[in-house]
């Protein structure tokens, strides 16, 4: 089974964040946009904690792309965190793993996310919360506009 390591791990045990399945069994499927994805499994994953720019906003098209480039064709790993386990569409909520780095992060230092839906937004804390404002504060976003939606 391959799990999350090094620091990303660490983070997520003592956040009582625990690996889902193993990562050579879940691969994604679909790429709604750059904050959402559908898996092999059939599920609908929503990431925690980033928000990306939706259809039709300045970033859309180089938000999806920049995570097609980052997971697409390899495994994935899901890990928990969020207060729920679903938003109100039905979606999971996770964090989303390849190769041992934290795919939200990585959006984020790419300046193709913002950090959101957390307990500034009234959602709730999350335990990379902390970690993702700092890295969001220190990178320029693509698009004036920074993430809608």
């Amino acid at each position: 089974m391959r799990r999350l390591a090094g620091a990303a791990l660490a983070v997520l045990l003592l956040a009582g964040c625990a690996a889902e399945a193993p990562a050579t069994d879940i691969t994604v499927t679909k790429f709604v946009d750059g904050d959402t994805i559908t898996l092999s499994t059939g599920d609908t994953v929503r990431f925690i904690g980033i928000d990306t720019p939706e259809r039709g906003v300045c970033g859309y098209k180089e938000a999806t792309a920049a995570l097609k480039k980052i997971v697409d064709g390899k495994p994935v790993v899901l890990a928990g965190g969020a207060r729920t386990d679903k938003d109100r569409y039905g979606r999971i909520l996770r964090y989303v793993s390849v190769d041992g780095k934290d795919v939200g992060l990585q959006m984020i230092q790419g300046g193709w996310a913002i950090a959101r839906y957390d307990s500034r937004d009234g959602y709730g804390r999350h335990p990379l919360q902390t970690e993702y404002i700092r890295a969001d504060a220190q990178t320029p976003n693509h698009c004036e506009t920074k993430a809608a939606g």
